[in-house]
């Protein structure tokens, strides 16, 4: 305003612009904004030092030091001959740690994870570490993954995996590995949460020989959790080999031959164990279906493990210890063995069969009670009864019949727990069934509407139907006991456990009891069962160039008896043994004419080509 008072006034300069001095409250307003942000500043150092420090100390220092697991390679599982039943490769892990990952980071996951991968967003919703993401034997895969993903808590880890060669000829016995459960993460270290376990067969009855002990060591990683220094704080310790009695090639071939009459023939499925009847040394045992260890040990593809939970076939069962069938007809020389000891009868007294047994019904004499036998077979004496397999001879010999008294349903049954029958054998594998010898008492506690044993209870027992159930592993070392004099060997898988040259462990011959025979009345029964594979029921064995004791079996299932279970159980060479078996094939036609005897053939046929020397 007065701008002309100014030196070197301009005009055009200063004309229309106004200016005001700033009000004094305005700082005042300015203070306080500034005493906020300063307070909100002081309040979060606060709140970070003071209120959360301790959890961030933790977090800081587990970023800058990780202690990470040296996984060791886990025992070998090796044939007699050292032949790999289960082998180790190399493989790869990509682990994810989620405790360092932001909020904003899941998004990135979606990319990552598959979307059924319902456990791995569990435990990243968790915060948890070492989480498995995938595993490969490819190395350069996962680091691919890795470097797309560099922005995510990431490593790749090195671990041992597992290799099955035989695959499902040797699933239930070898077994498999798993992930820890729930409740047995808790009880081990953090960083061991990844181990694998045996889960079955002889990887988790060994697991304290196979699986070794975790090493560890300590990383140091920089703020972007790069690795930068590491020292190894214990140095991870192998497994021990184990060697099993099982012949690796037998094994194959007996699953190719019983997997290929199942399927021809239309069996459900089959199980079969061969073993030494001098040591109870098992040198094949198999169920089939089986199903292949990898995957199970992978835990992928799932669609493939939702198969073997779903399919009516149950390929994760195992047949060869664990399943119950009736016996049918192969329990008969073990009751030619009590009659003679008990003197029933003499072997060379002839009982004839029409093909079926009339017995008098007093309440009804219109109606007596009938018992079938599979044809007439005329007069037979024991050896042919055992040979041509008769139902009414053994009616006789285990009920009684006219003037011949039977041993009656006491005696059949001492006689069964005698050779170990109604117990397990005590083989080492886990999930061993111990059979049923039914019994009076049994009857009347659980038949509510015929409670009373009667002697077409004792004919059916008589001849391996009804109630009594046995395993195919009972029955092969029932078979070794014919062949070796009486003596109840305790199947074994386990040969020796090994640390390089060393043996830490061998497997033992163990004879559980001895049943005390009469020479003279076991070759009766050794005599019958030859007699059974030259003109018997066995006789598709009979142009062999191999002397074999045979016995079969055909046991009904079923309301309506349409299906049957075909037996065989048989010991060779005949005068100087080295093989026992017992071969079941399960849920087949009624109508089926080709059996267990079919596939046993097949087996000897092939033992005597290809492999002479377990003969000898």
């Amino acid at each position: 305003m007065d701008s002309k008072n100014l030196p070197g006034f301009e005009r055009g300069r200063f004309e229309g612009r106004l200016e005001f001095p700033i009000r004094s409250d305005t700082l005042g307003y300015l203070k306080i904004a500034l005493v906020i942000i300063f307070g909100l500043f002081i309040y979060r150092l606060y709140d970070l030092q003071v209120t959360e420090g301790g959890a961030f100390k933790i977090r800081a220092e587990a970023n800058h030091l990780k202690i990470l697991p040296l996984w060791p390679e886990r025992g070998r599982i090796l044939d007699r001959d050292g032949k790999v039943l289960a082998g180790n490769d190399s493989a790869f892990r990509l682990i994810l740690d989620a405790s360092e990952m932001d909020a904003g980071e899941n998004a990135r996951l979606e990319k990552l994870l598959q979307p059924d991968n319902e456990q791995i967003l569990k435990e990243i919703a968790l915060k948890k570490d070492n989480i498995i993401i995938a595993d490969s034997l490819d190395w350069q895969a996962l680091e691919t993954t890795r470097k797309e993903f560099h922005d995510l808590p990431l490593r790749i880890e090195l671990f041992s995996s597992r290799s099955y060669p035989l695959g499902p000829a040797a699933s239930h016995l070898v077994g498999y590995l798993g992930k820890l459960l729930a409740d047995e993460a808790e009880k081990t270290n953090a960083f061991e949460a990844n181990k694998l376990v045996g889960r079955s067969g002889v990887e988790n009855i060994y697991e304290d020989y196979l699986a070794g002990s975790i090493g560890s060591k300590l990383t140091e990683v920089d703020s972007e959790g790069k690795t930068f220094s590491e020292v190894v704080e214990k140095i991870p310790k192998a497994g021990e080999d184990i060697y099993l009695s099982i012949d690796a090639e037998l094994q194959g071939k007996v699953y190719e031959n019983i997997k290929s009459v199942v399927d021809e023939r239309g069996f459900r499925g089959g199980g079969a164990v061969l073993l030494d009847p001098t040591n109870g040394e098992v040198l094949s045992l198999i169920s089939y279906p089986g199903f292949e260890p990898g995957i199970l040990t992978e835990g992928s593809p799932k669609k493939e493990i939702d198969k073997y939970l779903t399919s009516p076939a149950k390929p994760l069962f195992d047949r060869a210890i664990s399943g119950l069938y009736s016996s049918g007809s192969i329990i008969k020389p073990l009751y030619a063995i009590a009659a003679l000891e008990e003197k029933v009868i003499n072997p060379e007294k002839k009982i004839l069969s029409t093909g079926k047994l009339v017995v008098p019904n007093p309440f009804d004499p219109d109606h007596p009670s009938i018992f079938l036998d599979w044809k007439e077979h005329g007069w037979v004496d024991m050896r042919h009864a055992i040979a041509v397999s008769s139902n009414v001879y053994f009616y006789t010999i285990g009920g009684g019949f006219e003037d011949i008294k039977g041993l009656g349903v006491t005696k059949l049954m001492e006689w069964l727990s005698k050779f170990g029958f109604g117990e397990k054998t005590n083989i080492d594998l886990e999930g061993e069934k111990e059979g049923f010898i039914p019994s009076p008492e049994w009857k009347a506690e659980t038949e509510k509407d015929d409670p009373i044993w009667r002697v077409g209870d004792t004919y059916n027992l008589s001849i391996g139907q009804g109630n009594f159930q046995v395993t195919p592993v009972q029955m092969a070392i029932f078979t070794a006991a014919i062949a070796n004099g009486g003596k109840i060997l305790e199947p074994r898988i386990l040969k020796e456990v090994k640390n390089g040259d060393r043996v830490i462990n061998s497997g033992k011959s163990v004879v559980r009891k001895s049943v005390n025979i009469s020479p003279e009345n076991l070759q009766v029964i050794r005599e019958g069962m030859n007699l059974s594979s030259k003109i018997g029921t066995a006789q598709a064995l009979a142009n062999l160039n191999l002397k074999i004791a045979a016995k079969t079996g055909t046991a009904q299932i079923g309301v309506e008896k349409k299906n049957v279970n075909s037996w065989f159980i048989g010991y060779f060479p005949y005068d100087n043994p080295k093989i026992a078996m017992a071969v079941v094939l399960e849920g087949g036609s009624s109508s089926n004419l080709v059996g267990a005897t079919a596939a046993t053939r097949q087996i000897i046929e092939w033992i005597i080509v290809y492999r002479p020397d377990l003969l000898k």
